[in-house]
């Protein structure tokens, strides 16, 4: 995947070390999220095969290894320090042995035949369209016919008559949850810079475009929107 994006830089392990705790009073709509994959996910096969693309510390391995126990799931991230922390979860919480966990990018696996895929909150830093959408068909690749994607993202167009509220709106949240008001204003400034500026009709774009069916649009809380799609 073509990215200015550092990981590497992004995720050290500085902030990996503290990116579990991070924003604790939002941690509801990280179940609100998991919620949702776990219901998408419910009729996958008993021995089901899941890519975890951009897996990070491996939150969502976390809450759905106990539900499915026969599940295998493999994690790929290209920041080494994320994976660490996800390793180490999955080695106390007793699902190590169904876990692989790869140290790069999805179009770096070899891997394919998976029976679904989740991407939460990955795809929004890669600010490049042609890019993004590679992303998404490295996700596609490695998939079954008809095999789901769940995708979650930070989604906002800079230019829509509702960005300012629903800006202001996420910035309210985001003091509930211990941050300053310069952090509030440089997240404000982030997207275009940090995270992509891509409104919602351009990431559906992307990801049918990437060889999936037209993604449905299931969930949202505040700046996060989430889409459920499957492979053509």
């Amino acid at each position: 995947m073509s990215t200015d994006f550092d990981a590497l830089a992004t995720f050290g392990p500085e902030n990996a070390a503290t990116y579990d705790d991070r924003f604790k009073a939002m941690h509801g709509i990280k179940d609100m999220m998991h919620l949702a994959l776990e219901s998408a996910f419910a009729e996958l096969p008993s021995d089901a095969r899941i890519l975890i693309a951009g897996a990070g510390t491996g939150a969502e391995v976390r809450h759905l290894a106990p539900l499915f126990p026969n599940w295998h799931f493999t994690l790929v991230d290209p920041a080494p320090a994320m994976l660490d922390i996800a390793r180490r979860h999955a080695q106390a919480e007793g699902f190590a042995d169904r876990c692989t966990f790869h140290p790069t990018y999805v179009s770096d696996v070899e891997a394919d035949g998976f029976d679904a895929a989740t991407s939460l909150l990955v795809s929004h830093f890669v600010q490049d369209a042609e890019a993004r959408t590679d992303y998404f068909r490295s996700i596609a690749d490695r998939l079954k016919p008809g095999a789901p994607l769940f995708n979650a993202d930070l989604c906002a167009d800079p230019s829509g008559p509702d960005f300012q509220s629903l800006m202001s709106f996420w910035q309210g949240m985001m003091a509930k949850a211990g941050m300053t008001p310069e952090g509030r204003e440089q997240y404000a400034r982030s997207f275009g810079t940090l995270f992509a500026c891509h409104g919602p009709a351009d990431v559906e774009a992307m990801i049918e475009a990437a060889g999936f069916i037209p993604p449905v649009h299931c969930v949202q809380a505040g700046l996060i929107k989430g889409w459920l799609t499957a492979k053509a």
